[in-house]
């Protein structure tokens, strides 16, 4: 056998080795959570998105060598998901329509292979499937036009039903806008970097720049925007820096001439990881 080859043989022994001390270490993780399940003692799946955020942001900043950061977050997420339907019952819906392949894809690359899959008629029966508790999370369309699912949500007037997740969560700068959301009755607690949903029924702004500009004069960072319709109403989306704020809400309906419950906090969700093309 050639000098190479034993080398080749060398190399790729160390790397089943390496293998068996990664299988270890996740049957080592998996008897952690057995334990955790045995405390709690309620059957239930915890779900934490700030916690999940903090461990996939340290993950990346520790991070060297070749191997793509998005893929050790992937690779990370489909072991949080797994353990956490270890602790119980996890399901998704997500709308079924061809418009929405995206979504569902985002749905599969955050949560990964495990959590149980719904097939909603679509993202306004997938809300309800969420809000009748039927299953844990709806991941839903966010772009402009299609949260057509937003007046259902504003409709069941439930301050249990939350947007929880921002996806994708890994971004590449130059595609950094937020895609879609997940809603769920899930309290997602802070992390040190947040940015919060709010809601503006009827804004007399519609004007990008100017929206900004008042978003500003009220102490606020705008992050992004969107537009959605309905029959007889219009609503703009916003993704503002830090966690949710109702004092501050009221502001901007002030210096938008509106009343103080047309803007309304819809939940929050962990800043995203933005990444370089070449990272």
């Amino acid at each position: 056998m050639s000098q190479r080859n034993t080398q080749l043989d060398d190399l790729r022994r160390q790397i089943d080795s390496l293998d068996d001390r990664i299988h270890d270490l996740l049957i080592e993780r998996s008897a952690m959570i057995e334990q955790i399940i045995a405390a709690k003692r309620d059957g239930a799946a915890k779900l934490r998105p700030g916690r999940e955020a903090e461990i996939a942001r340290r993950l990346v900043g520790r991070h060297r060598g070749h191997f793509p950061a998005p893929s050790l977050v992937r690779i990370w997420r489909e072991i949080i998901n797994a353990f956490t339907c270890m602790q119980g019952p996890f399901s998704i819906a997500v709308p079924a329509g061809e418009a929405d392949r995206p979504v569902r894809e985002l749905a599969r690359d955050h949560f990964g292979g495990t959590p149980a899959r719904v097939s909603a008629a679509d993202a306004v029966d997938a809300l309800r499937r969420v809000a009748a508790g039927e299953v844990t999370l709806a991941v839903l369309p966010w772009s402009d036009r299609s949260v057509d699912w937003l007046g259902a949500m504003i409709g069941a007037d439930d301050p249990g039903l939350q947007i929880c997740f921002g996806l994708p969560f890994v971004r590449i700068a130059g595609d950094a806008d937020t895609k879609a959301v997940a809603v769920g009755k899930v309290v997602s607690e802070p992390t040190d970097d947040d940015r919060s949903v709010w809601v503006i029924e009827d804004s007399p702004v519609r004007d990008p720049a100017a929206l900004d500009s008042v978003a500003r004069r009220s102490g606020l960072e705008l992050l992004g925007h969107t537009w959605a319709e309905s029959a007889s109403l219009s609503y703009c989306l916003l993704e503002i820096a830090g966690r949710p704020d109702r004092d501050a809400a009221a502001g901007l309906a002030g210096r938008l001439g509106v009343a103080a419950g047309s803007v309304r906090v819809f939940g929050a969700f962990a800043q995203p990881i933005l990444l370089s093309s070449e990272e």
